[in-house]
């Protein structure tokens, strides 16, 4: 079942609020550079020819920490795996979402409403 939590109702979502109010609100990132040598090895993941770099935004280890608890709290990875299952977590149109679908390289089929996802998006086409 998809999760459904106001990420505003949180104790992470508290968390992350004090820490920019007290911390990161006044923290310029020019100074975050030059305070480590090491950022942008520390906040940045390569997989093949895609780089994410996200050492230049205004962030630390204890704001990373304060995401990934924000995450669990929302049961992010419930989440997710809702998607993958093909459960119906497009409220709007009453119906599981196809993204995982359009991107199946695997060879297995992605069920949407007992239906091969793949399938149905060639029929909508």
């Amino acid at each position: 079942m998809f999760p459904k939590i106001n990420p505003t109702n949180t104790q992470a979502w508290l968390l992350l609020k004090r820490h920019y109010d007290e911390e990161m609100q006044r923290t310029h990132l020019r100074k975050l550079f030059a305070a480590d040598p090491e950022r942008f090895k520390k906040f940045s993941l390569s997989f093949d020819d895609i780089l994410f770099d996200y050492s230049k935004n205004i962030i630390n280890s204890k704001s990373l920490q304060l995401l990934f608890q924000l995450a669990e709290e929302c049961r992010l990875g419930d989440g997710i795996q809702a998607m993958f299952d093909g459960e119906k977590i497009n409220e709007t149109e009453n119906r599981s979402v196809l993204h995982v679908a359009l991107r199946n390289f695997s060879g297995r089929p992605y069920n949407s409403d007992g239906q091969n996802g793949y399938l149905f998006l060639q029929i909508l086409a």
